[in-house]
């Protein structure tokens, strides 16, 4: 079950155990009028429950917050089912360089992920990296675990084995593209920053100095 899910159950719980607490003292305690107790009581659980309800974030930004949260949430909450698969089969994994190329893979799906966390406007822009390329990866490590698990070594299992060798490093490259994508905006704001920040300098008399190449030509 996911953690939110727990906390929602654990504040209706604690609700409803506090309200009933209270129940009983005004009815048993204090011999206030049934109708008046359940009234309060039923007020208080409700009061209760919406202030111990978890509030669902992406990174530090709520859900309610954001358009389609509830949506992009859900997206998230894919990615991060593909990248843990990634990593239980990863960890299944004990050849080199195999493994090696593997947590190289692994190291850039997490970074997209918390890219994705720290930026849920970007969630939809990375549809085609969810849907596919990652669950295609974490497909991909899944069944070469369980082939090599096996201990079974014919030649079309061999076949298969380095065919999914090979196609790590295809998928490393895939990732690289989809986050390159992903990050265009701020890749493109980065150099715009850079050019003006030189056209500045230049303006007020600084000189850029030559490189190395310029200097042996002179």
């Amino acid at each position: 079950m996911k953690p939110n899910k727990w906390k929602e159950i654990l504040s209706i719980i604690l609700s409803a155990i506090l309200a009933l607490a209270l129940f009983l003292i005004l009815l048993l305690i204090l011999r206030w009028n049934l109708i008046l107790c359940m009234v309060l009581a039923a007020a208080v659980y409700i009061a209760l429950s919406l202030i111990f309800k978890p509030v669902k974030r992406i990174g530090k930004i709520e859900v309610d917050s954001l358009s389609n949260g509830e949506f992009l949430n859900e997206r998230l909450a894919e990615a991060g089912s593909d990248y843990n698969r990634m990593q239980r089969a990863v960890s299944q994994i004990h050849e080199q360089p195999l493994l090696r190329e593997c947590q190289d893979l692994i190291s850039r799906a997490g970074s997209i992920l918390k890219y994705l966390t720290d930026n849920p406007e970007k969630i939809p822009a990375a549809r085609r990296y969810i849907d596919y390329y990652q669950e295609t990866a974490a497909n991909v490590l899944e069944h070469y675990a369980e082939l090599k698990n096996t201990g079974l070594s014919t030649a079309e299992t061999e076949k298969v084995l380095n065919s999914t060798r090979e196609s790590i490093s295809t998928l490393k490259a895939a990732f690289d593209l989809q986050f390159e994508k992903l990050m265009q905006n701020e890749l493109m704001d980065m150099e715009a920053d850079l050019n003006l920040l030189k056209q500045t300098l230049r303006s007020e008399g600084y000189k850029e100095p030559e490189k190395k190449g310029q200097e042996i030509s002179k």
